[in-house]
């Protein structure tokens, strides 16, 4: 039988990328990761990790062992969680990777409501770029995503796709907001607030832009979607964003979505994700169909606004 220890060394290599941070996590000496992948190898009779490297990089066999270990982890985790549901005990981690584009006050009261449902289970959310978060999820360190406009992955499956176009967000008493669709060209003129470049929006922007040749120039930029919302809010200007961003002011009327007629902006979509192969942990399975029920529910609201 292989060795558990043994699998486990090279596993954190490779995740870590070198021996010395494997051994740094282990809490063992780098020599003792070394020894063991060494004869990991030796009791396989082929290589694992390719030589004279400064960081790990795994052979053919040795990315085979990486992703039976992963699999052996996750089967593992599946298999104590469905014990403990049999045992009624509803306990458990669930880890999300969420875009910062579903943060709301709605999304953060299903949290809090979940969370009294289910007091013994733990929910880690991490929020970062889409590459990111797809990396997360790719390695097991989220149990699901959800993420904005996703590119494709083969090693991603999506739970659940539900269409969520970018539009124009405007104040309700804005000249734009009387339009029923809009141009690029019709914003040329307008102040423009857009998020960063790391944003998966923002890079859908820019390549609208490029296809259409229209350039537009934005008056302020900003990591947080909220300052996004303020700032068409108060009138000062407009911004093109997906509507779960604003949802709250456009239930309201504060704010108005209007849709424009560029392919791209009309193309995307907000996507549940899970990696292939991976069977969630009971505790996540039910978070993701709590996920699954707000979102289905918040877009059928949106779309019912005046």
């Amino acid at each position: 039988m292989i060795s558990d220890i043994r699998l486990r060394y090279l596993f954190e290599s490779a995740r870590l990328e070198t021996m010395r941070a494997a051994s740094d996590k282990l809490d063992v000496a780098t020599s003792s990761v070394s020894r063991q992948i060494a004869e990991l190898e030796k009791e396989l009779g082929i290589a694992l990790i390719e030589k004279s490297r400064r960081r790990i990089k795994l052979t053919e066999a040795g990315e085979a062992a990486y992703l039976y270990y992963r699999d052996k982890l996750s089967q593992e985790e599946a298999f104590q969680s469905k014990i403990e549901e049999l045992k009624n005990m509803r306990s458990g981690d669930v880890h999300l990777a969420m875009g910062s584009a579903f943060i709301s006050q709605q999304f953060s009261e299903m949290l809090q409501a979940y969370m009294e449902q289910h007091p013994n289970i733990n929910i880690h959310i991490i929020t970062d770029t889409t590459a990111t978060l797809l990396q997360k999820v790719r390695d097991d360190e989220a149990h699901i995503g959800l993420v904005f406009a996703m590119p494709r992955d083969p090693k991603i499956r999506a739970k659940l796709t539900l269409k969520q176009p970018l539009k124009v967000i405007v104040n309700s008493e804005h000249k734009l907001s009387r339009k029923k669709i809009i141009k690029l060209t019709d914003l040329l003129n307008e102040k423009i607030g857009l998020p960063g470049e790391d944003f998966r929006i923002r890079q859908i922007i820019r390549s609208a832009e490029q296809e259409e040749g229209v350039f537009l120039n934005a008056s302020m930029t900003t990591n947080s979607l909220d300052l996004l919302s303020d700032f068409v809010a108060s009138g000062r200007g407009i911004s093109i964003l997906p509507e779960l961003v604003v949802q709250r002011g456009i239930m309201s009327g504060e704010l108005k979505a209007i849709p424009t007629n560029n392919n791209q902006f009309n193309a995307t979509e907000s996507v549940l994700i899970t990696r292939i192969g991976r069977q969630l942990p009971i505790a996540a399975h039910h978070f993701s169909m709590r996920i699954e029920s707000y979102l289905k529910n918040t877009i059928k609201a949106l779309d019912a606004s005046p």
